[in-house]
């Protein structure tokens, strides 16, 4: 979430003066980290996920979530201060590699199935969907792995997604998020992870654990991870193993569509298609109602290229963040 330059303080002064003004979306329960940014207070931001992650090298970060922050001579474009280096390769947090589509089952304890089918979408349908999101804002992203399409279409019902439109607007929100599917925990934290430690602290921490953002969707704070892990699972095993988010592939969909499913989709404007009503559930504070609305418009060109793959004829609505 925060960047380690001089682009960080910059950003904290902005958040700072956001909630002297009002304009941070309270919510503790939703806020999430964006991979490359650094943390926000708790409670403040509902979310700032995003993969954007860290020290992009060079260019424009227009990679998304995962994408922005310390960027080494980069402007930053990840939602919420997500830093970038928007990296080819998969990020492998403190507590070790990507362990497939096999991981833990998404379901165990808790949240209800809600919506119960694929939609017709495949795994050449994700890819799909994948590549032309990455062409909509002159990316590169890699191909999906089996394991995420696996992980992503047995999240779906877990998530409550009701329609491929609103797959549609999960999955471009994601990807903006995670760096094209490439950060499953924020760069900068990967890379300087006792800074991270302290900035992302709270008195409920498990000791030795830190709660900075993990998963697609960046999970940030510990009370979050405790959310998710009572709704996923009924117990506090992400809590006491927050690795687990960012180093299993299903834990990390599954954590990603339980933030959407509790925090995102209870805007009925999300169920009814308004895909902005998404971003401001996400990052509203700044993206929609701060300095950085050219990354939610960034996000609804992922959208548009998503939303024909996953559901044809369905016209995508702009509305609910910056217009």
């Amino acid at each position: 979430m925060v960047l380690l330059s001089n682009a960080g303080s910059l950003l904290i002064a902005i958040l700072a003066a956001s909630a002297q003004l009002g304009l941070a979306i309270p919510g503790p329960q939703a806020e999430t980290s964006s991979a490359v940014e650094a943390p926000s207070a708790p409670g403040g931001d509902q979310s700032d996920t995003g993969a954007s992650a860290a020290a992009s090298a060079g260019g424009e970060d227009d990679s998304g979530g995962a994408s922005a922050a310390a960027s080494a001579g980069g402007e930053d474009d990840t939602g919420d201060a997500s830093a970038a280096e928007s990296a080819g390769g998969e990020e492998n947090s403190d507590e070790g590699q990507d362990t497939g589509g096999g991981g833990q089952d998404t379901g165990g304890g808790g949240q209800d199935t809600g919506g119960g089918s694929d939609f017709g979408i495949t795994c050449d349908k994700f890819d799909e969907a994948v590549s032309k999101a990455s062409e909509a804002i002159s990316q590169s992203y890699p191909k999906p792995s089996q394991a995420q399409c696996n992980a992503f279409l047995k999240g779906m019902p877990k998530g409550g997604i009701s329609s491929a439109r609103e797959a549609a607007m999960f999955l471009a929100n994601i990807l903006w998020e995670s760096d094209g599917l490439q950060a499953k925990q924020e760069y900068a934290c990967k890379d300087k992870p006792d800074w991270c430690a302290q900035n992302y602290k709270t008195p409920e921490d498990e000791p030795g654990k830190t709660y900075w953002g993990r998963g697609y969707i960046q999970l940030t704070w510990e009370y979050n991870y405790a959310a998710a892990s009572k709704a996923l699972y009924g117990d506090d095993r992400l809590v006491k193993n927050p690795g687990e988010v960012s180093s299993d592939e299903d834990t990390a969909w599954a954590v990603s569509f339980w933030f959407w499913k509790a925090n995102v989709a209870t805007d009925p404007a999300v169920k009814k298609g308004e895909f902005g009503a998404s971003i401001n559930k996400i990052n509203g504070a700044l993206e929609c109602k701060g300095a950085a609305q050219d990354k939610a418009k960034k996000r609804y060109e992922m959208y548009k290229a998503v939303l024909p793959v996953f559901a044809p004829g369905e016209k995508p609505i702009e509305s609910g963040c910056y217009n």
